[in-house]
């Protein structure tokens, strides 16, 4: 009978997975706990030991088998959230001249109908395809005991790149962008959202219990709280205010084969004076990891945890609050500002693609590099979680742990690396403790509309080294969409 429920509840989750729209990429920095990340992205409750840092810092008082807790790149956690255009990030910084995307005309019957770059560029940015994030846990050390509570040291990097292009957009500047623009054709007023950002997080925290006796299985208030430094490397940050249109309203299109062209945006940028713009992170690499910076801030991570933990770490109940992120970056090495507030009138009578590329090279603005410094705030977020032992409501294994757990997180900023809409996630996880521990899991979670399964998987040796793997992109990982999402991690106990 109880297998009979589980597999229904399977079921259930694989139904809603099933429902989804469309599939793309999400850009928020929660990559280093992957096993929470797995199951149903559930951090501010399911995470353990050093994957608790920056999540929710109060889970570090639960502690861990062991004393001390350490990771160390490249054995450590890594995470990768990638939509299929992260891969061409380089080219794109270059104008997209690498080999397959160079400039080159497209013809029919002899007459130009656009360029292959333009079109490319649409085709990239398209369904959110290059929004991305990539974390890594360069190097991680706690130490917890019952009376002291838990400290922990940890050195993390993190890049987050949002592309949201309105599809109006890249639908009018893509293939027949010429002959739109010729016939008169109108584009709205359109928005986009395009924001990165990438830089070393420094972050000691400390958690104890506040209330209650630890581990002694009745109420017990778990507070923790992390401050970090944060060294910038670089920033590209669009004015959520910026748009722009093409005939928009109608009455200013001018007479004689003359079209109204408008934008109005201002993007800031930063970045170090040693950087190199063409080995920009665009999988697990190396190349994530710089010393290099353009600018410095600081943050901190706030954490509550309630619930009747027993000597093991164990509760049949509990609930969790915890605000990430609340801080900012000062940017202030090679920062700049390119911006324009203009409508030109662009003839396309000669039908030449550059014709109107000269004709539009206003809307490309100017550049001032005189702004000494701007600032960004850091994807700060709320996360309410809860778990259930469902022994408590009659579903048991034996010796196993079955529980249920569930999130909502709400970004408190608009900067890149937050869930602006919320996301709500749901899982079961399934635990055989031992010599050999396994635990594992399934869920989901739906944002914006959107929803996917989730999965993660890892196991125990001795209480002493632990591995976890966990994707919240399961649907994509046996799709064809390119769209990739891992993250895993490995710990060991002293």
């Amino acid at each position: 009978m109880i297998f009979r429920k589980i597999s229904i509840l399977a079921a259930a989750l694989v139904l809603t997975a099933s429902l989804a729209r469309v599939l793309r990429a999400q850009d928020e920095i929660e990559h280093l706990s992957p096993f929470a990340n797995g199951a149903g992205r559930t951090y501010a409750i399911t995470s353990r030991g050093l994957d608790a840092v920056g999540l929710n810092p109060s889970l570090l008082a639960l502690g861990t088998p062991r004393p001390f807790e350490i990771t160390l790149a490249p054995i450590s956690s890594l995470g990768l959230n990638a939509g299929p255009s992260l891969s061409q990030i380089n080219s794109i910084s270059q104008g997209l001249q690498a080999s397959g995307l160079s400039s080159t005309d497209t013809t029919t019957n002899g007459l130009t109908k656009g360029d292959s770059t333009r079109e490319s560029i649409a085709n990239l940015l398209s369904n959110n395809n290059l929004s991305s994030t990539i974390d890594a846990r360069i190097f991680g050390m706690s130490y917890s005991n019952p009376t002291f509570g838990a400290v922990a040291l940890t050195w993390t990097m993190h890049a987050a790149l949002r592309a949201s292009i309105p599809s109006g957009l890249l639908d009018y500047i893509g293939v027949g962008a010429l002959a739109r623009l010729g016939q008169g054709d109108s584009l709205l007023p359109q928005q986009p959202n395009v924001q990165g950002i990438w830089y070393s997080e420094y972050t000691l925290s400390y958690a104890r219990t506040i209330l209650g006796t630890p581990g002694s299985g009745e109420d017990q208030l778990l507070a923790g709280i992390g401050v970090k430094y944060l060294a910038g490397i670089a920033a590209i940050q669009m004015d959520p205010s910026s748009e722009f249109f093409v005939n928009y309203p109608r009455s200013t299109i001018a007479r004689g084969g003359e079209h109204s062209v408008g934008v109005n945006y201002r993007v800031y940028s930063a970045y170090p004076n040693l950087f190199n713009f063409t080995h920009l992170p665009s999988s697990f690499s190396t190349s994530l990891i710089t010393n290099a910076t353009a600018g410095t801030g600081f943050g901190a991570d706030l954490g509550l945890t309630w619930g009747t933990y027993d000597s093991t770490g164990n509760s049949p109940w509990q609930v969790a609050l915890s605000v990430t992120d609340i801080g900012s970056i000062r940017w202030d090495q090679n920062a700049s500002v390119r911006q324009v507030d203009t409508i030109i009138a662009a003839s396309n009578s000669q039908g030449n693609k550059d014709t109107l590329n000269a004709q539009l090279k206003a809307l490309g603005g100017t550049l001032d590099t005189t702004i000494g410094s701007f600032t960004t705030a850091l994807p700060t977020t709320l996360h309410l979680a809860g778990a259930l032992d469902l022994s408590a409501i009659g579903l048991s294994l034996g010796s196993s742990k079955l529980e249920a757990a569930a999130e909502f997180a709400l970004g408190l900023t608009n900067t890149v690396g937050s869930p602006n809409h919320g996301r709500f996630g749901l899982a079961v996880l399934f635990e055989q403790p031992g010599n050999f521990a396994f635990h594992t899991a399934l869920g989901f979670t739906t944002q914006d509309g959107i929803t996917d399964l989730t999965a993660a998987l890892g196991f125990g040796i001795a209480n002493r080294i632990l591995v976890d793997a966990g994707t919240s992109g399961l649907t994509a990982l046996f799709s064809r969409t390119g769209h990739t999402d891992a993250v895993f991690g490995l710990k060991v106990l002293l």
